[in-house]
């Protein structure tokens, strides 16, 4: 697997991984999360529960188990497979959940904010739920352990924990990927199977290492080692997009991270992803994120003054 690229995609994606809740609830009980653009994650720390979607089966959660809905999508998480739900809001808006002596459990739910543009092709390939049982956390060391720190850290605070819960849920989530990755054999076309793809991995690596550089569908075949049919037909197969369709979208994930922290101008922020003019970047930019660049800049700017790398 390539990490370097790995590394490349999460630094741009700018993901900042937040806590919803940690409640400890009595049955019954239900929580409802509307559709979002963020990743969701849950984690099971005493107890058991359901995780349920529109058109799917229950999955049943215990103690121990982690599942990751990557798309965002509205989902539910009751007492009893035929529970009732509320609002996520509506549950944690009340100062207490009434004893009522039926079984406890406590979940811890977060969320992930990406760029919502630069991820959906990321996260393709990606089931609906990524769903690890507890068994399968300890399987994987280096998953089981930064899951452990994190609830320790959620459990009891100290001095420097804000920092520390932040990387621990970035980390997690790249040792969720880092699982998915090396289980891609049985999943979908997508960036993680791409990842294993030796010929796609040398090209997706030489993208992300010099995305300004003028490429072309048969300079890009040429560092897979393949023909230009045999490499775009494999490319538009794994990733769901052509080449230079992919390379665009990788240089405006990079330009707004550019536009938002850096001062660099307009004419630089071009310059540096690969676009000889202003005006074709703005023209390239405002396709791709539905404004101009210097819009993007102060509207987002103003709506998130502090932008995390």
């Amino acid at each position: 697997m390539s990490t370097d690229v790995l590394t490349d995609w999460y630094r741009v994606l700018c993901t900042k991984g937040v806590l919803l809740a940690r409640s400890r609830l009595p049955a019954p009980w239900g929580m409802r999360l509307d559709a979002r653009t963020q990743a969701t994650f849950h984690i099971i720390t005493e107890g058991s529960c359901w995780l349920r979607r529109e058109g799917a089966a229950p999955v049943a959660l215990h103690q121990g188990d982690l599942c990751l809905l990557p798309h965002g999508l509205a989902h539910e998480l009751v007492h009893a497979p035929n529970g009732r739900s509320e609002p996520l809001e509506r549950l944690l808006a009340r100062r207490s959940v009434p004893a009522t002596g039926g079984p406890m459990t406590t979940v811890v739910c977060g969320a992930y904010c990406l760029d919502a543009q630069l991820a959906r092709p990321m996260l393709r390939g990606l089931p609906p739920v990524v769903h690890f049982s507890a068994a399968g956390v300890r399987a994987s060391p280096s998953l089981h352990s930064v899951m452990s720190l994190l609830l320790v850290e959620l459990d009891r605070p100290g001095p420097g924990s804000e920092v520390l819960v932040h990387h621990l849920f970035d980390a997690l989530f790249l040792y969720v990927l880092r699982a998915c990755a090396d289980g891609a054999a049985a999943a979908a076309p997508g960036w993680l199977t791409a990842l294993q793809d030796a010929a796609l991995s040398r090209a997706l690596a030489r993208m992300h290492a010099d995305p300004a550089a003028p490429w072309t569908v048969e300079l890009l075949a040429r560092e897979a080692g393949l023909s230009r049919a045999a490499f775009a037909r494999r490319f538009t197969a794994e990733l769901g997009e052509p080449p230079l369709a992919y390379l665009t979208r990788w240089r405006m994930g990079l330009a707004s991270r550019l536009l938002l922290q850096s001062e660099a101008s307009l004419a630089e922020v071009a310059r540096r992803v690969g676009y000889e003019s202003e005006f074709a970047f703005s023209r390239a930019f405002k396709r791709d994120r539905g404004m101009a660049p210097a819009t993007f800049r102060r509207s987002v700017a103003a709506a998130s003054p502090a932008i995390g790398g």
